[in-house]
């Protein structure tokens, strides 16, 4: 698929990433209790993010990731559904068109997040740590694995804060019509997905700690994705992982001791986590 028509379709669909806030109400978070709304945590513990299992420890800049991200691209195709005999003689008494989706994969591209910024804030009375996360395409080293196409010519970065809850502060995307960058405060219960600030490309949302999820076998996934996970992530089919899965049919499976979700699959898209490089505090 040429560029100029994955990018256009990308930016019709609004948001390129998981949207888990809609399906955390539908699961019980647990009793509210510790570190503000983190789950058993203890007050006097480390961030909320440690506690949880999610990581070994919350963000330090310097980390960086690598995730590969498989675009689901869906097509409307219009059918008639009448036969010619059944047509009426008055065209404006014709039912409306009815419209089937269907959806093709893109090639496997190839995006980089690096924590450029991590401080203390008081959040709802609590004191929580704050990273600041950098998302641009990182360049496809193996093009055995990863497409080549340069999809950020129109859409150059993306910045984003999260609190160790993993909850959304802010975000500030960079494209044509703001290359200095287009700053969006967000609240608690905002969606990183883009949907509402035209941050399409980047793929950007992750449960937050306080939902809870079940430990879990490996993932299935494309054979695209699976050809990169063997190559870069060695033993991953052995690996336990805790998955989350959310009412509007999103699903997550976190690796312990990850910077990033190992595995997602949602609306737009397939994401695997394919390295990570901790830096030292």
């Amino acid at each position: 698929m040429r560029l100029s028509r994955l990018v256009l379709l990308v930016a019709a669909l609004a948001f390129a990433a998981c949207s888990a806030s809609d399906g955390e109400k539908a699961q019980d978070p647990g009793k509210k209790v510790g570190k503000g709304d983190c789950p058993d945590c203890d007050p006097h513990g480390g961030s909320a993010f440690e506690q949880a299992d999610m990581g070994l420890r919350f963000y330090v800049t310097g980390d960086t990731w690598q995730v590969a991200w498989q675009f689901k691209v869906r097509h409307d195709m219009a059918r008639e559904t009448l036969h010619a005999d059944q047509l009426p003689d008055d065209p404006g008494e014709l039912p409306a068109i009815q419209e089937e989706r269907q959806v093709s994969l893109s090639p496997v591209y190839l995006f980089g997040y690096a924590v450029g910024q991590v401080d203390k804030q008081v959040i709802d009375n609590v004191q929580r740590e704050v990273a600041v996360i950098r998302v641009t395409q990182a360049p496809a080293a193996r093009a055995d694995l990863f497409s080549q196409e340069r999809l950020d010519r129109h859409e150059y970065a993306l910045e984003f804060a999260l609190d160790d809850l993993l909850r959304p502060m802010w975000e500030t995307f960079y494209n044509q019509e703001y290359p200095n960058g287009k700053y969006i405060e967000v609240d608690s219960e905002s969606s990183l997905s883009g949907l509402d600030s035209g941050a399409g490309l980047f793929p950007h949302n992750v449960p937050r700690v306080l939902t809870q999820g079940l430990d879990s076998a490996a993932p299935s996934m494309t054979f695209e994705l699976e050809a990169a996970a063997d190559a870069m992530v060695p033993g991953w089919r052995q690996a336990t992982y805790r998955k989350f899965q959310f009412a509007n049919g999103d699903v997550v499976y976190w690796a312990a001791g990850a910077l990033w979700p190992f595995f997602v699959d949602c609306q737009t898209g397939y994401g695997l986590l394919v390295g990570q490089t901790l830096a030292e505090r």
